[in-house]
Parts: C-alpha cells; sequence; structure tokens
C-alpha cells in the first residue's frame, strides 16, 4: 500500500457556496456573511378592512425605513400531516362525550377530503440580511479559511448585522408579525433542507456543528416515530392547499 495517499477532499462542500456557519451567521467563501431570521405568517383575509388598511401602512412603512439591502425567502413544502391525523383519532378515542366524538370524527372526514384533491404544504417566511467588508472598508478577497480570519470578520458583521437586526425586529411587530434570528443549529438544519429536500415531519438532520465540515459526511437524520411512518397513503392532486405551519389550529386556516 502505497504510503503518501492523497488528502482527501470534501468534494461537495467545495462546490457549495458557504464557507462556515459560525455565532448564527453564515459566511460565504466571497467573504460575506448572511444574517437569516424565520418571521410568522398573518392571515390577511381574516382581517377587518380597517385592520387590512393599518396592515398595509405599517408595511409600506417598513419598507420606506429599510436603508440596507433585504431579501426575502419564501419556501413551500409538501407537508406530511399522518401524526396530526393519528392526534385525531386518539382524542376521538378518549373523548367521552359522543356529541364531541361525533364533531371529531365529522372533521377528521372533512380533511380527508381534502387531502384526496390537494396536496397539503407547509409555508415558511425568511428574511437574510447581508453585510459586506467592503462596508467598512476592508477590503475583498479575505482569509476565510482560517480562524482568525472569521473571527475578524464575524465580529465585524455582528456590529453591522446586529443593528440591522433589530430594526427589523421592531418593524415586523409593527406589522403584527414576529421575527426571530436562527442559531448555528437551525442553519444547519435548514441549509441542510434545502440540499436533501423531504417532506415536512418526516426526517430532521441531527448533526452537530463540526461535522458538516469533514471530508466524508455519514447520514445523520432523526429515525421518524412508528407513528409517523404509517402513512396513510393518500392520493393527491395538482392543486395545492398552502398552510402557514403545521400546528393543529392552522391546518386548515387557508382552506
Amino acid at each position: 500500500m502505497a504510503k503518501n495517499l492523497p488528502k482527501p477532499k470534501a468534494s461537495t462542500q467545495e462546490h457549495l457556496d458557504i464557507e462556515d456557519i459560525v455565532d448564527d451567521l453564515v459566511i460565504f467563501k466571497t467573504g460575506w456573511v448572511a444574517l437569516v431570521m424565520s418571521v410568522t405568517a398573518l392571515n390577511f383575509d381574516l382581517l377587518s378592512e380597517a385592520e387590512q388598511d393599518a396592515t398595509i401602512y405599517a408595511y409600506a412603512a417598513f419598507l420606506n425605513s429599510l436603508t440596507f439591502p433585504l431579501q426575502v425567502l419564501v419556501r413551500s413544502k409538501r407537508a406530511d400531516i399522518t401524526s396530526y391525523f393519528a392526534s385525531l383519532a386518539e382524542a376521538e378515542r378518549t373523548q367521552p362525550n359522543p356529541d364531541l366524538k361525533r364533531q371529531i370524527q365529522k372533521y377528521e372526514d372533512f380533511l380527508q377530503s381534502i387531502v384526496h384533491e390537494k396536496s397539503i404544504l407547509d409555508k415558511r417566511f425568511y428574511l437574510i440580511i447581508n453585510y459586506s467588508p467592503l462596508e467598512l472598508k476592508l477590503g475583498g478577497g479575505r482569509d476565510v479559511t482560517s480562524s482568525k480570519g472569521k473571527t475578524q470578520l464575524v465580529s465585524s458583521a455582528r456590529t453591522t448585522l446586529f443593528p440591522r437586526r433589530d430594526h427589523i425586529y421592531k418593524q415586523m411587530a409593527r406589522v403584527g408579525l414576529t421575527a426571530r434570528q436562527l442559531s448555528t443549529k437551525e442553519l444547519i438544519e435548514l441549509y441542510y433542507d434545502i440540499y436533501n429536500p423531504a417532506p415536512t415531519e418526516t426526517q430532521r438532520v441531527i448533526l452537530d456543528t463540526t461535522s458538516y465540515t469533514t471530508p466524508i459526511v455519514e447520514p445523520a437524520v432523526e429515525v421518524p416515530s412508528p407513528e409517523k411512518t404509517q402513512s396513510s397513503s393518500l392520493p393527491t392532486a395538482p392543486q395545492d392547499i398552502q398552510v402557514s405551519s403545521l400546528s393543529q389550529d392552522q391546518k386548515t386556516g387557508n382552506q
């Protein structure tokens, strides 16, 4: 066996734009840094006319207050609501009131009819603000591979991005929405899901913060529970029904 074996290269990582994820920030190979926030949803159609006008004016004020670029990302994924059906079946089984038991059964039948005709989508909303080293006259082509270079870049990025993040928090609250910065672990899960798409509630990445930089990354996804693996095998049609989250109170909010 040859002694001088070539050093293994992480070929997959070489084709990604991301260099690292440090301190809840995404560092790109170009030296740019991104801060990603998740934002809650608002059912505009359920608001009164006065509330709709107030929301529009608040959103317009938010746009006019921006002095920096802002990216809006909307992700739509097919949702697996098998576990939701299981919880309804359990609620029906344990419900002592016969009238409420019949209402739960009718609700299950209603959801079954919808799933037969349309796909259930899970929609997630994100706001992204970026930092460029040129903003503080640090120059381009900075070394983002060394630990020292990353530390300096993250320190400069935090000084610029955090006041912008706090401004977005306040403006989103005026619109009636809640924004929250994604943690390092949540960012890893987000990008893993982008490159390895799967229906919602079927698998979740459980990588730690160091394993994604190794030359060979072993599969590391959460094993679904037995109740989630028992799919109802319901056919779907091309039409889509969109929901903002998978909570029990919102699954049928946009029907």
